[in-house]
């Protein structure tokens, strides 16, 4: 009997590995159907046109077209495909499917892309783009030369995505005949897109963008600029918050030369479900004007985001140009329970708080005619503090006015009666 049970063992482990190739493809096709149905959106639909499950492999062919009529026009006058079809072949493994996808439409589009998907879901991806060289149809002439590049990354069943991209460069060549050159893109990311946008961070960096005129004279060179972008949400209060700053050593124009130009803006506390539909009203609506609907939840997220309070800070704004530099910063804070903004949005300013302070070198003011005119004015009021290497400016905002070390205010709407005009 012990014999017997031995050898029953032996042979179930036997038809258990047997058919579990066949176990790991009716899964796999699971996933992937599932996976390939969490594309659609309002923009592309995807479709699986054929699936050939093997024994230890299988072929999927997938559909992929633009479904957004203007974006179909746009691709059409570009002479762009607004479908395409990708096949896939895919080996069985024990715990995993490993895919090797071409797009159909190799000529317009010579993408590869190798994956590895696992039994729950998650899938480790590299795409490499091959030379492409691509001529617009329309009327500019527009060309673009890309080299072989690369995307890799994973991403979740739980829609978390972390990803690195590496460009090593890209022209654009106009009718005009200028000539724009980009060299050394790279991006990485990792979160996941939660109530209409990204929670988590981005990063992307250039290392020389230069566009050249027939001349071959340089109209415009930036070196070294990069963009960072964090964000996170406290789940418990669905408030957000995050942070953009951009970074740019250098930037050459025919007007003047820039280094150091800085960039640093925060947000935080806002309420992330409120800030979600705001989005979502302008982000999917294509029209410049909105619908009774649509106008009426744009006014209540609005008024749910003032109700709640948040607040926007620039860390920093900052730039040499040329012998001179300046640097800002500024902090406004709504207060929670700010209510009644759609109907008076005036009526926010009193309940403004905040700070600013402000710096200007003297070779700045020497140099710009009127920046230094209104340095001479904000001397005579007295709202200036000159130190040994330029001009600094401080101030506190109060009660609708900003409030100057000397006690001197300047009404808010004094401000913004001249922008709005």
């Amino acid at each position: 009997m012990q014999q017997i049970k031995k050898w029953g063992a032996v042979g179930g482990a036997i038809a258990v590995v047997l058919c579990w190739p066949l176990a790991v493809g009716s899964i796999g096709q699971n996933v992937i159907t599932d996976g390939i149905g969490n594309l659609n959106s309002d923009v592309l639909k995807a479709e699986i046109v054929a699936y050939d499950r093997g024994y230890l492999s299988s072929v999927v062919t997938t559909r992929y077209h633009v479904t957004d009529p203007q974006l179909i026009e746009q691709l059409k006058v570009d002479g762009l495909p607004s479908e395409f079809t990708v096949t896939s072949d895919v080996s069985h493994g024990l715990m995993s499917l490993s895919a090797h996808s071409v797009v159909d439409e190799a000529a317009q589009l010579p993408l590869v892309m190798d994956s590895t998907t696992q039994l729950n879901g998650n899938t480790d991806f590299n795409i490499q783009l091959d030379n492409w060289h691509y001529v617009s149809k329309n009327n500019q002439n527009v060309m673009v030369s890309l080299p072989p590049s690369s995307l890799t990354g994973t991403i979740t069943v739980l829609g978390e995505l972390s990803y690195q991209l590496d460009v090593p460069s890209m022209e654009l060549d106009f009718a005009s005949g200028d000539k724009l050159s980009i060299t050394s893109i790279k991006a990485q990311g990792q979160g996941k897109r939660t109530h209409a946008f990204w929670i988590g961070d981005q990063q992307i960096t250039i290392g020389q963008a230069k566009i050249v005129n027939p001349d071959q004279g340089t109209s415009f060179e930036m070196m070294n600029a990069s963009y960072h972008f964090t964000s996170n949400e406290i789940p418990t209060t669905n408030r957000v918050s995050g942070q953009h700053v951009l970074e740019m050593n250098d930037l050459k124009t025919d007007q003047g030369q820039v280094s150091n130009f800085n960039v640093d803006v925060s947000f935080g506390d806002l309420d992330s479900v409120a800030f979600g539909q705001l989005l979502d009203v302008y982000q999917n609506n294509p029209n410049p004007s909105l619908s009774n609907a649509q106008l009426q939840t744009a006014i209540e997220s609005i008024e749910t985001l003032f109700a709640q309070g948040f607040y926007v800070s620039v860390n920093d704004f900052s730039a040499k140009i040329g012998d001179g530099e300046f640097r800002s910063a500024m902090n406004i804070q709504v207060p929670e329970g700010t209510k009644d903004v759609a109907a008076n949005p005036m009526s926010v300013l009193p309940k403004l708080t905040g700070d600013m302070e402000s710096y200007v070198s003297e070779q700045m003011v020497e140099t710009f005619p009127t920046i230094k005119q209104a340095i001479d004015e904000a001397i005579v009021m007295d709202i200036v503090d000159q130190t040994q290497s330029g001009y600094r400016i401080e101030a506190q905002l109060e009660n609708s006015n900003l409030v100057f070390k000397n006690g001197q205010k300047i009404p808010l709407m004094a401000l913004i009666l001249p922008m709005m005009l």
